[in-house]
């Protein structure tokens, strides 16, 4: 088995894990509806699920990589991989409000006036500065292979981050804007990244306490009137 590919499967393995502790720790579990805001845990463990849902495209592309390809096939499976996960997460968020992944830790994406379902606009600005980041990326990534500059192989194998300074660099950028995100994220009461200010967006958790009084709250039928009279009439 490649080795690359045998990398992969064994990752698939430890997200799996770390899913499976995911989805047993939120399936049952509730909060009162003053933490409403608080998601930042929530939102933190999203990733694993979601990694696993888009496996399957990595492991592929990673598979046909090691093999000798034309230039512009290689290209093509880079480009499909790079753009899957944007897609997923902006068709997602504009259609449910939520990943697979914020469905498993319960929480939403909604708006920050409304509180109601974000629009695809929204949905699309909250991905904006990570899309350019990662246009950039796959656009310089995608003219090395074409020009002959870059072998497809080092990328299914991560030599091309070792052998080329671009990469470092264009592999940083994200890596800030997370660390900005983190930070707003942990500066404001609703817990706010900055894509959620871009977009106008909040996110809210989706389990909390159902605070509408129960059944057995609800007035008796014998229940006398504040006139002493009995509601059935006796």
């Amino acid at each position: 088995m490649n080795t690359e590919i045998l990398r992969q499967v064994t990752s698939l393995g430890v997200t799996l894990l770390i899913a499976l502790l995911v989805w047993s720790f939120y399936k049952r579990k509730t909060v009162a509806l003053s933490e409403r805001y608080s998601t930042f845990g929530p939102r933190f463990w999203t990733g694993s699920v979601d990694s696993c849902v888009l496996w399957p495209i990595g492991l592929i592309t990673t598979g046909l990589l090691s093999f000798t390809l034309p230039r512009t096939f290689a290209a093509l499976l880079v480009i499909v991989e790079s753009l899957a996960w944007l897609l997923y997460t902006v068709v997602m968020h504009a259609r449910y409000g939520q990943t697979v992944g914020k469905m498993v830790t319960k929480v939403r994406v909604v708006d920050f006036r409304t509180e109601g379902s974000i629009s695809w606009r929204q949905a699309w600005l909250r991905e904006g500065i990570p899309m350019v980041l990662s246009l950039g990326f796959l656009g310089w990534e995608v003219f090395l292979i074409l020009t002959g500059s870059l072998d497809p192989s080092t990328l299914a194998n991560g030599e091309a981050l070792l052998a080329n300074k671009g990469f470092w660099l264009l592999t940083v950028l994200p890596g800030l804007w997370f660390v900005a995100e983190v930070l707003t994220m942990l500066t404001n009461e609703k817990r706010r990244a900055l894509h959620d200010f871009i977009a106008g967006t909040v996110v809210v958790r989706t389990n909390t306490e159902d605070r509408i009084a129960k059944p057995d709250d609800a007035p008796k039928d014998d229940a006398a009137t504040p006139l002493g009279i009995s509601i059935d009439g006796h």
